[in-house]
């Protein structure tokens, strides 16, 4: 099994970084997911609402260097830290 980190960046496919992760998850790798410095774009919002609710069934982990009630907060120096943990850490 490997570990995955997918980084959520300021890109605007937010949805399809999510929709990713979750495809990923097929392969029995254990995946996190970070939204790193901004909150998703509304205009996606009832797509990523949907991806967010499946990625939590699934239990992939979701943080995020800012508050959100969805996700769990982690401190941006913190995230550094744990990439190295990773086999793979894939920008999106």
């Amino acid at each position: 099994m490997k570990k995955i980190a997918i980084i959520l960046m300021n890109t605007g496919r937010h949805s399809e970084g999510l929709r990713m992760a979750a495809g990923l998850s097929l392969l029995d790798d254990k995946i996190d997911i970070y939204l790193l410095d901004k909150d998703f774009n509304v205009e996606d919002l009832p797509v990523i609402e949907n991806y967010v609710g499946i990625i939590r069934t699934i239990g992939i982990g979701l943080y995020s260097n800012f508050i959100k009630d969805e996700f769990g907060f982690m401190p941006t120096v913190d995230i550094g830290r744990k990439f190295a943990e990773y086999d793979y850490v894939i920008p999106y």
